[in-house]
């Protein structure tokens, strides 16, 4: 591990400390992130359940805010993939909000309020 991966874990975990989330229960979110990302997994450990992105960011997204339907959830993501999920939870009744950014990672959080 190199002194770039350590800072980038550090700041995702202040990251993921700074979302108020956790106090919802642990049925009613679900934790999205990039599993290439070592500051996205660590954001995940601890969440049950956390889901890595893969394969069509769209499809993904879909599947999630449409079929699944969490109360809450919380992301650690690239930018592009924040643009392209926090478009599809507005469409399907939730209210986001970037939280903070982390080198090329972004927390966020969705919540449905329909």
């Amino acid at each position: 591990m190199n002194r770039r991966t350590v800072l980038i874990a550090a700041a995702g975990a202040a990251a993921a400390a700074a979302l108020p989330a956790f106090a919802q229960a642990a049925q009613t979110s679900v934790a999205v992130f990039e599993a290439a990302e070592p500051a996205a997994r660590a954001f995940a450990q601890g969440h049950t359940p956390a889901l890595a992105m893969d394969g069509d960011r769209v499809r993904f997204a879909r599947a999630l805010f449409r079929e699944q339907r969490p109360a809450r959830v919380l992301a650690m993501t690239r930018y592009a993939d924040y643009l392209i999920l926090s478009e599809t939870a507005r469409e399907d009744g939730y209210r986001t909000q970037l939280v903070s950014q982390a080198d090329t990672l972004f927390a966020w959080t969705a919540e449905r309020v329909s």
